[in-house]
């Protein structure tokens, strides 16, 4: 649309372009033996002008309009973990939310009620983990739980909810007790126990001593997957005297470990609990559930 304006204002520099003097010449010979159709010319021209910036208005709309439906829509926070993996009923307890969008929350729900925020940011990822399921942002809060067994939590920014995430309230958990990396440093529980822990540190191993009649019927469990711990736990069983008896990793439901044996004739068997990659670090963190 713009080449008959670039037409006609290349007849009126006919000073330097001999080529096209002659038609220039002709037309303003036009113009002067016929000054009411000047005044055409000038309104011709002036609509080739009008037509061009329309059409380059329009084509600007056009990228515009392309360019929003290219643009992804804002996304919703997302809580991938928490830390730690529980609280108690009836207390006050500090949890770190991890997820996505995280540092962007204006408030965040426990049970329907907004709860108390501590702070949020960005989080850093552990080296050979994806931010996609582990989170690259962190809110920290403060709850009052009450004799519920389950609370779901939901982070909110001023138009978009996350998914509820499951958070478990449970009384009785033990703390794993450092060191615990060898047979003779076992912690010892009894059965039926709960343990949180963690896996510290690459190729650390957490070991757990448990005592019952022999041919009594043992399951053990180890919950990390399900609150979205990154550790991908493994359990090896052994006796007394270093035998190893039975080993549990991966099901084809989940990362999370579970595995029943009968106790030994010895009556005490040691827990090995390890990640399959020999990884650990701060986020590491898992139940140890034990039971008949």
């Amino acid at each position: 649309l713009m080449l008959p304006v670039l037409f006609l204002n290349l007849l009126e520099s006919t000073q330097e372009n001999n080529c096209f003097r002659p038609m220039a010449d002709r037309l303003k010979f036009w113009i002067r033996a016929n000054p009411c159709e000047s005044c055409m010319f000038n309104f011709i021209r002036l609509l080739f002008l009008t037509v061009s910036l329309v059409g380059l208005l329009l084509s600007t709309n056009a990228v515009g309009q392309e360019k929003k439906k290219t643009e992804k829509p804002p996304e919703p926070p997302k809580i991938l973990m928490v830390i730690p993996p529980f609280m108690e009923q009836e207390k006050t307890t500090k949890i770190l939310l991890r997820g996505k969008q995280l540092d962007l929350v204006t408030s965040v729900e426990a049970a329907g009620k907004k709860v108390k925020i501590i702070r949020k940011g960005k989080a850093g990822v552990p080296q050979g983990i994806s931010a996609e399921k582990l989170g690259d942002t962190e809110v920290e809060i403060e709850i009052t739980s009450q004799k519920e067994d389950r609370l779901e939590l939901i982070a909110k920014t001023d138009a978009l909810n996350s998914k509820p995430f499951e958070l478990l309230i449970k009384n009785g958990i033990l703390s794993e007790k450092e060191p615990n990396q060898g047979f003779t440093q076992a912690q010892e529980l009894t059965i039926p126990s709960m343990v949180h822990g963690k896996i510290q540190a690459n190729q650390d191993v957490d070991v757990f001593k448990i005592k019952a009649a022999p041919g009594s019927l043992i399951q053990v469990k180890i919950h990390a997957e399900k609150f979205g711990s990154p550790l991908d736990a493994m359990l090896t069983v052994y006796d007394d005297a270093g035998v190893k008896l039975f080993f549990a990793d991966d099901s084809k439901e989940s990362r999370d470990v579970s595995l029943s044996f009968k106790m030994p004739a010895g009556g005490m068997v040691n827990l090995c609990v390890q990640d399959a990659h020999d990884r650990g670090g701060d986020l590491f963190h898992y139940l140890l559930e034990v039971g008949k």
